[in-house]
Formats: structure tokens, C-alpha cells, sequence
């Protein structure tokens, strides 16, 4: 068979496909949801909530028992890692499990473990990237936004509302709350932008592409950005759908310009008492450069009225008399105390409104070749041809964008945040591809789980921590992590859940656990910690990013910067910050190992602790660091085995050396690693 004719097949089959699922519109993710019975448990006594049920059924269809409950300590460490991402220290597993959930989720900290997680998906990053690499200095806000949206349990329809159209909400609102919904917008505006894209048509339409295709596998799961050129091959998505929802985001203001020299859009925060004032000093700093001018227009006329010079000398103010250099330095540093003192107004990143524009459809995505305008509108996956387009043509039509969304697309909407959580707290989601609903996406492997889910998610007014209740204190999540030989022979991958998927830490994690096990951890909320200056180049082709990592801070505030991140946050699989990633894969490789034994950072943490809890008691001295570093008494075989190294090592001179080595190689473990 000829390439040409297997090209042909392919594309007619998938057309095809295609066509079948939007005549039949069969395809699971968007069909309404109807709240599914919660199965019959029988006389079981392991179920714990609704979760466990449909967890149960499943496992009983494979002759699977669920594994039993992990112990306290693994549980009370699991709980502290999912909800606030830092270690369990000090916190007694005498406690009832439902109040430490309670005092976690009440946590200031929780917002940022789970920020961390949506700021994958909105690919969050504090420099643009690409071909020019400059510093979006104001992103810490919109950072700081999502922290206390999930502090505040902020329901999550509202949430999206104000990510896409929050400037709009805020119309009329005091300026605390207007300001607020203006950072929302961050979510549209922080995306990497080809600033030096020579086709200003081109570069905007890049940028609309981006926009569409994060709102649309942030909130949608669905990939909208593949019916640019051509109508979506697999999914009901027109590209003529396509041009009709660009058309919103040409209608709103991303960029200041997007001819060069390229400027992005950005809003005022600042009062506008603050900001008159700002224009006044501002005249004040003019009017003393001014007058800086005149005076030395007057003394250069006076030193050729002297008869001295011919012409005004190069430097002319050499030759000032005394009193005339003594006044002048007077009115610089006058000028110089001025511009230091300059006040500064406050700026976020985000859209507004810009001209209300229908765009015509490119054809084959080209700029050039042009199609019939397309009214701006939604995707007609749940509803009429009819009830596509925007009523108001008036404004960009943004906001009734995001309300489409929470109310028309509500099924596909709550299937995709409800998979989104389950997959933070299991490392997979019901739903394997959790940024792709489509038609090439997963299918769920628990379909009626999901749908069961997301009812109870919109009966609980869209709450995510009502989401974490329901999910922890389930049976299913409170399983141990060993498996038994059915297990892995029936279901090596633990697709049904029979006991917690055991998995690495994110490496913010792994960070900050180092950094509060060693006394160092910085818990302050919140703030700006990277000072570049905005539109700055954070570094480019023929300079060193100088960017600096070592802040005491959790890891959420580090700076994000594309083209080159961190590299301790690299080398354990953080995620590329130019695009959705929802779904962080996690690869153990040789280069993780050799920094975990070599690692300068891992050295000096290991280093504070072992001179932290040092004992000159060799017994009692295992048996605090194996309380400090994996919360438990070390067993017998583990305590004569640690006295042995601590005794055997060979340092004379350095009683901390040997602990030191001990400690690193308790971090470097799986036991603290990973999560079970």
C-alpha cells in the first residue's frame, strides 16, 4: 500500500469517525449527567462513603479484595502531604482523622499546595519565553489570586468566571474586589507570546490560538486549538466553531501592540488619588530637569560672555565658577532624590476589553486566504445551530463565554475539575488524560464513579474541599499501598484501586519537606520574591539567566522562568511552563540518583539536621532521626544497622560528619520520596 493511499485511509476513517460522533453525539463526555445509583455493597462492612461502593463493584467484577487500612502514621503523613504539601512534624495521630482534615483544609497552606497544582494547567510562569524571554513582573499576583481563591473554597463555577472575564465582573465593584478580578484575568494574559513575530496578524492569531487552547483543556478537556486549519478531526469541533469563538478573544485586549516594539496589556491596580499623584510627581521631576537645563544654558552663555571660549566647551560645567558648580550639584541632587523616590503604582497582568470584531475563517489557517465571517459564538456540543451566537454583539463577548461554560457545558465542566482532584490525590485520574475529553482521549475507567462525583460536586455548589472530604475519607484513599499477588497479576497498574497508588512526591515537595525538616522553611503567604524589571529581558541568547533559587520560601514562590527552569525542579519532572500539563509524569533516572548523593543543597539540609538532633547516644541517636525524617521508630534490624554505620564511619575529627552521611541517605530513599 502507497504512503499517499494510507494518508487517504487514515483521514477518511477518521472523518468519518468524526461525522459518526456528531450526528449520534454518543461520545460519553458530552452526554447530560444524570446522577448514577450507588451500587448495592451487599453485606460488606469496607465501604466508608458512596466512593467505596463503586470502588467495591468494580473489584468484586475482578475477584479483587480492596487491600486494608494503612496505619495511622502512613495515613496522618499521606494527609499532610495531599492537602499542604509539607511534611506531618509534630502533629499527634491521636487525633480523630476527620478534625485533621478540618484544621489542614482550614490551613493558609493549603491554598498553596493546591494553587501549585491549577498552575500546571494554567501554565504559570514569571517570564514569557520563546523568542524573547522577558519578565512578566506583576504574574506573583495572579500566583497569589489562586492561593487564596482555594483558601477561600472559592466555588469553582465562579472561578472560572473570573479567570476569563473577571474584568468584566468587576465593573462597578469597590476597587479591592475590581482589582481582584482584574488578576484573575492573569489566566489569559501570563501565556508565551512570539514577541518578535514580524506578522503582526500572525503573532495575534498565535496568541488567540493559545488562549483557546488553554481555556479549552483547562476547563473543557478538549484540545479546540486543532480546528484552526481544518475541522477538528475527531471531536465535534467546526472550524467555523473555531473562528466564531476566536473572534471573543480578537475582541479582547491582550497586547498594547503587537507591532514592534511589542507591548503587553496591563491593569492599573493603584487608586486614582495615587495615580494623580504619580502624574504630578512625575511633572515635578520634569520641571526640575528643566529647570537643571536652563541654568546650564545660562552659565555656559556666561562663560562665553566672559571672552574665555570661543564656543561652548565639551564639558563645559569644568569650568563653572564655585558657586555656580555648588548650585548645580544642589538642583542634580535635588533631581536624583526625586526619581529616587518616585512613587510606584501597582499593575497586574491581564485583558480588557478591546474592539468588538467577528472574524472571518482563515482557510487552512492561513491569514491570507479568507472565509465567510463568522458571528461570534460557542461550540455547538450542547446546544442548538441557533443558540450558537452571542446575543450582545456589543462587547467581546468574554464573560458570556464563561458563562456558557458553567452553565451549558456544565456536565463536561464538573467531569473535567472532579477528574482533575482525583488525579492530584492518586496520581491518575478516573479519567488517564485529564487535559483530553475527546475522542483520542481515555476513556474512564469508572464511568458512573465520575458522573456520581461530579452530581455530588455540583450539588455542593461547585466546593473542591467538599470534594476532598468526600475523597479522604473514603476507604479507597485510606488503603495501604502494599499489594497482594492477586493484585498485581489481576491489575498490575492499579487501575481499580485496590490500594493507594504508591508515587513520588512533586519535587515542590520534596523542597520544602527539606527545607522544614532542617528549620530553614520560610512560611510566609504570599508576596513578590523575583525583582526583574518588567519587560526586561530575563536573559537572552548571549547572556547568563542569573536568576536566584535561593530563597527559604515554599516552592511556589520561586520565579518560573521559561527556556530554563530551575534545574533541581528539571531534573525531577516539573513541568514545561509554555504549555497545559495537568498530567506531570514522573521517570526515576540516574541523573536523580547521582544529585541526591552529590547535591551540594541535599548535603547542607542533612548537615542542619543531624547537628539539629545530634545524641552522643548512638541508639537514641537512630531513633530520632528516623523520627524527624520518616515519622516512626526504626525497627530492630534498622536500629542495629544504623548504630553500626554511625559507630563504623570514618570520621575521627567531625562527630557531625558521620550523622550527616546517615541523614542524606534517609533522604535519599524511597521511604521519603514517595508517597504510600
Amino acid at each position: 500500500m502507497s504512503k499517499a493511499l494510507m494518508i487517504f485511509l487514515f483521514c477518511f476513517f477518521a472523518f468519518e469517525q468524526r461525522d459518526n460522533l456528531w450526528a449520534n453525539d454518543k461520545h460519553w463526555a458530552f452526554r447530560p449527567l444524570i446522577k448514577p445509583e450507588v451500587p448495592d455493597c451487599g453485606e460488606s462492612a469496607w465501604p466508608r462513603n458512596e466512593v467505596d461502593a463503586f470502588i467495591l463493584r468494580k473489584l468484586g467484577e475482578r475477584g479483587l479484595e480492596p487491600s486494608p487500612r494503612a496505619d495511622p502514621r502512613t495515613l496522618w503523613r499521606r494527609l499532610s502531604y495531599a492537602l499542604v504539601g509539607l511534611p506531618n512534624l509534630g502533629q499527634s495521630t491521636e487525633v480523630a482523622f476527620e478534625e485533621e482534615i478540618e484544621r489542614l483544609l482550614a490551613s493558609e497552606h493549603y491554598g498553596e499546595k493546591w494553587a501549585r497544582h491549577w498552575m500546571d494547567v494554567a501554565r504559570y510562569a514569571d517570564s514569557n519565553g520563546l523568542d524573547e524571554n522577558l519578565a512578566f513582573a506583576h504574574a506573583w499576583r495572579y500566583r497569589d489570586y489562586l492561593i487564596d481563591a482555594f483558601n477561600d473554597d472559592l466555588p469553582f463555577d465562579q472561578f472560572l468566571l473570573e479567570q476569563v472575564a473577571g474584568d468584566l465582573l468587576g465593573q462597578g465593584k469597590p476597587l479591592e474586589e475590581s482589582n481582584r478580578l482584574k488578576v484573575a484575568t492573569g489566566f489569559l494574559a501570563l501565556g508565551p507570546k512570539l514577541l518578535a513575530e514580524p506578522d503582526p496578524i500572525k503573532m495575534e492569531m498565535d496568541m488567540i490560538d493559545e488562549q483557546l487552547d488553554v481555556i479549552g483543556q483547562a476547563f473543557l478537556g478538549l484540545t479546540i486549538g486543532c480546528a484552526r486549519c481544518h475541522d477538528h478531526m475527531s471531536d465535534p469541533i467546526s472550524t467555523a466553531e473555531y473562528y466564531a469563538m476566536a473572534g471573543i478573544f480578537k475582541s479582547t485586549k491582550t497586547m498594547e501592540s503587537v507591532h514592534r516594539p511589542t507591548k503587553w496589556f496591563e491593569h492599573h491596580l493603584s487608586p486614582p488619588s495615587a495615580r494623580a499623584f504619580a502624574d504630578k510627581y512625575e511633572r515635578l521631576i520634569e520641571a526640575q530637569k528643566k529647570l537643571i537645563e536652563a541654568f546650564k544654558d545660562k552659565a555656559n552663555y556666561e562663560l562665553l560672555a566672559k571672552g574665555k571660549f570661543r564656543k561652548i566647551p565639551k564639558t563645559p560645567s569644568l569650568h563653572y565658577t564655585e558657586s555656580t558648580q555648588k548650585e548645580l550639584s544642589v538642583m542634580e541632587d535635588r533631581l536624583l532624590d526625586l526619581e529616587k523616590n518616585r512613587p510606584e503604582l501597582e499593575f497586574c497582568h491581564g485583558v480588557s476589553e478591546g474592539n468588538a470584531t467577528d472574524l472571518r475563517v482563515f482557510l487552512r489557517g492561513d491569514s491570507d486566504t479568507l472565509g465567510e465571517v463568522q458571528k461570534r459564538g460557542f461550540l455547538g456540543i450542547f446546544q442548538a445551530e441557533q443558540n450558537r451566537v452571542i446575543e450582545n454583539q456589543m462587547g467581546s463577548g468574554r464573560l458570556q463565554f464563561g458563562r456558557w461554560m458553567v452553565e451549558e457545558c456544565k456536565p463536561l465542566v464538573a467531569r473535567v475539575i472532579v477528574n482533575r482532584i482525583w488525579r492530584w490525590h492518586f496520581g491518575r485520574g478516573l479519567v488517564a488524560t485529564p487535559d483530553n475529553f475527546g475522542e483520542l482521549g481515555a476513556r474512564p475507567t469508572h464511568p458512573k464513579l465520575l458522573d456520581w462525583l461530579a452530581c455530588k460536586f455540583l450539588e455542593n455548589n461547585w466546593s473542591i474541599k467538599s470534594l476532598h472530604r468526600l475523597i479522604i475519607t473514603s476507604a479507597t484513599w485510606q488503603t495501604s499501598s502494599l499489594k497482594s499477588p492477586s493484585m498485581s497479576k489481576v491489575d498490575p497498574e492499579n487501575l481499580l484501586y485496590a490500594g493507594f497508588p504508591s508515587r513520588r512526591l512533586e519535587v515542590e515537595i520534596i523542597r520544602d519537606s527539606l527545607l522544614a525538616l532542617s528549620g530553614e522553611l520560610d512560611t510566609a503567604v504570599g508576596g513578590k520574591v523575583f525583582y526583574p524589571e518588567n519587560r526586561k529581558h530575563v536573559f537572552n541568547v548571549t547572556s547568563v539567566d542569573e536568576t536566584s533559587y535561593d530563597l527559604n520560601r515554599r516552592s511556589i514562590y520561586l520565579p518560573v522562568v521559561r527556556n530554563h527552569v530551575y534545574d533541581f525542579f528539571q531534573l525531577f519532572d516539573y513541568p514545561d511552563p509554555k504549555i497545559v500539563q495537568g498530567d506531570r509524569k514522573t521517570l526515576s533516572t540516574n541523573q536523580q540518583a547521582l544529585f541526591l548523593m552529590n547535591s551540594q543543597m541535599i548535603q547542607d539540609k542533612a548537615m542542619k539536621i543531624a547537628k539539629h538532633e545530634f545524641d552522643q547516644n548512638l541508639p537514641r541517636q537512630v531513633s530520632k532521626f528516623y523520627q524527624k525524617v520518616f515519622l516512626r521508630n526504626p525497627g530492630p534490624e534498622e536500629r542495629r544497622e544504623g548504630e553500626r554505620f554511625l559507630d563504623e564511619f570514618p570520621s575521627p575529627r567531625d562527630p557531625y560528619h558521620a550523622r550527616a552521611s546517615f541523614v542524606q541517605a534517609m533522604l535519599s530513599s524511597d521511604e521519603f520520596l514517595y508517597l504510600r
